[in-house]
């Protein structure tokens, strides 16, 4: 077997690697190859350098993708994803790649190291565990059709389309949230499909939502005082609108307490969820 960084390899061969990879997984990740690229290696931080590939001749048969961020007040290296072509799963190709991984890690002289794995898939767990990595919280996940509870919206309240900065400064307030990876602002302020709404109240930012095209929600604020008046529900009936979506989608850690809210306004929770797992250094 043969591994290499993925900087030097064509990303087409990193993109075969990873639908092979995950050609058996639970959840189709069956993506082309310009929309991989853009999304692995924009909003979800990983970068060529810190991620490697598997070879069996000038086959690629496995894949493990990297990226470096200040994550809750860590240098946090993430692993984006960790993959091997089913047959040659148990022949040591993970545990190879996943060292690579660390010591790249090391090397930089991370603080912590982080991923997310599906709450099911025991053998993943059992895996991370005995690289040293610890259960967190767990990231669970609501989606929404579009209904008439959604056609709805308070003139009283006035809502605009402003700059991912908006959302960027209400997080900043709340540093000492846990926010998972994919809802943090450096991954939505990599995202050109991510467009921001505030709401206001005398002339103040009182609330804030991004959201992206596809109605997936990454972030969603109201300041404490301004809770259980009909804002939150208005900002994403005003979104729906502006951006003419057909469904939405949430997902967020156990430690943010949104579920009554989601249920309320028609959400339904998904059968799908996920350990977010940390080592630290």
């Amino acid at each position: 077997m043969n591994y290499k960084i993925c900087s030097v390899v064509d990303p087409s061969l990193i993109h075969q690697a990873f639908l092979s990879g995950f050609s058996d997984y639970a959840i189709p990740m069956n993506l082309p190859l310009d929309p991989f690229i853009d999304r692995f290696f924009g909003p979800e931080g990983n970068t060529l350098e810190d991620s490697f590939i598997a070879f069996k001749e000038d086959v690629p048969v496995g894949l493990i993708l990297g990226g470096i961020r200040k994550f809750d007040g860590y240098k946090n290296l993430r692993c984006g994803t960790l993959c091997i072509t089913p047959e040659f799963r148990g022949r040591g190709v993970s545990q190879e790649l996943f060292q690579l991984f660390i010591e790249n890690g090391n090397k930089q002289q991370c603080e912590r190291f982080s991923l997310e794995v599906l709450k099911d898939n025991e053998r993943a767990i059992r895996f991370y565990e005995k690289q040293g990595f610890k259960k967190g919280n767990i990231i669970t996940y609501f989606n929404s059709s579009i209904n008439v509870n959604w056609i709805k919206h308070n003139t009283n309240l006035k809502v605009e389309k402003v700059g991912l900065s908006v959302a960027e400064e209400l997080r900043n307030r709340i540093l000492s949230t846990h926010i998972n990876w994919q809802n943090e602002v450096d991954y939505f302020i990599k995202d050109h499909t991510a467009h921001c709404f505030a709401a206001y109240g005398d002339k103040q930012v009182i609330a804030a939502l991004v959201i992206t095209k596809a109605g997936i929600i990454n972030f969603l604020y109201v300041l404490e005082g301004e809770r259980c008046k009909g804002v939150a529900s208005n900002l994403i009936s005003y979104a729906v609108k502006q951006l003419n979506l057909a469904k939405l989608s949430i997902s967020m850690p156990d430690n943010i307490n949104m579920a009554d809210f989601l249920r309320k306004t028609g959400f339904k929770k998904v059968n799908i969820e996920q350990y977010e797992m940390y080592k630290m250094v």
